[in-house]
């Protein structure tokens, strides 16, 4: 009885082992981002932007690209207070341009791109500069971000604009190695909300180049434009304070008064019937009226030029 048992118990063990050994695993499924037209691309050594870059994806939704180089760096590498380190060497050569390893298929269809990376001797690694360069970003809205214990993000950002000179670049922040993660999704809230304010295209003349700004989507921007289908305006605008080019329209605005802090670029409307181009910073209540596109400080700075200038504000 007991060898009959025994004979039972080590078939159904059998026939037990058979089944597990033919079962068939199930499938990995993959979830398609459900925002294909956003991308977020980014270059991590330590693993700080890489975190801020998987927040930035997984609240949107969207694909992630890590720009990998052909050299990997070690921690030697980054020794900032090695003069002869990598890291060192190539951040102090302003040709520089470190191998990447891949490019993101499809580039084409994104239409904004994410762009973190970590400050190295106060500017963005040089391989940022080789990713920007081999792609195609013309009309892309590139929004950078950056990871450093307290360097800002300013400094980095001429020498990106001048490698993808065609994009729609945005400021972008900073964060820190102890970052929370709300101020990230907060931040890229308020970013793409900015992308769907919905204002038009004007175009600038001045000192023959033809310059483009994005306007907002106000009361006074939309009666700016009503007046510019009517015709082109001409101001004649000086300097003031150092911060601005400003001319009288001839005319009034509606007022969207509100505490400002400008930047280069911003086209700021004061008192109503007053246009002002700033290139550099001042705070006052104004009404925004716009932003020039794909332009730096030293940029605008060269094309405004000194003293009086004649502009010329067009919807053509």
């Amino acid at each position: 009885m007991k060898k009959l048992l025994l004979i039972c118990v080590l078939s159904i063990l059998i026939f037990a082992m058979t089944a597990c050994s033919t079962q068939q695993p199930e499938p990995s499924v993959t979830t398609p981002p459900s925002d294909e037209n956003t991308l977020v691309a980014y270059f991590s050594c330590t693993g700080n932007t890489e975190k801020v870059a998987e927040v930035i994806a997984e609240h949107i939704g969207c694909a992630t690209f890590e720009i990998v180089p052909e050299q990997p760096y070690a921690d030697s590498d980054l020794d900032y207070t090695d003069s002869n380190s990598r890291v060192c060497k190539e951040q102090s050569d302003a040709l520089a341009r470190p191998a990447v390893s891949n490019l993101p298929e499809n580039a084409h269809q994104y239409d904004t791109v994410f762009l973190g990376y970590p400050v190295w001797l106060g500017k963005a690694p040089r391989i940022i500069l080789t990713f920007l360069e081999r792609l195609d970003l013309n009309g892309k809205r590139i929004i950078p971000f950056c990871t450093s214990g307290s360097t800002g993000i300013t400094g980095s950002l001429e020498e990106l604009h001048s490698s993808a000179a065609n994009a729609r670049w945005e400021d972008g922040t900073r964060f820190g190695q102890n970052f929370i993660q709300t101020d990230v999704t907060d931040w890229v809230d308020e970013m793409l909300a900015i992308n769907d304010k919905g204002g038009y295209t004007m175009y600038i003349y001045v000192n023959g180049t033809r310059l483009t700004a994005t306007m907002e989507d106000n009361s006074s921007a939309a009666a700016l434009k009503e007046k510019l289908q009517q015709s082109d305006i001409t101001v004649n605008m000086s300097d003031y304070g150092n911060f601005e080019k400003v001319g009288n329209l001839g005319f009034s605005l509606p007022r969207n008064d509100e505490s400002v802090t400008t930047a280069a670029g911003d086209i700021i409307l004061y008192q109503g019937n007053q246009i002002t181009i700033y290139y550099d910073t001042n705070t006052w209540n104004f009404t925004r009226l716009g932003k020039i596109d794909n332009i730096t400080q030293s940029q605008l700075t060269d094309i405004l030029g000194q003293g009086n200038v004649t502009v010329r504000f067009s919807l053509n």
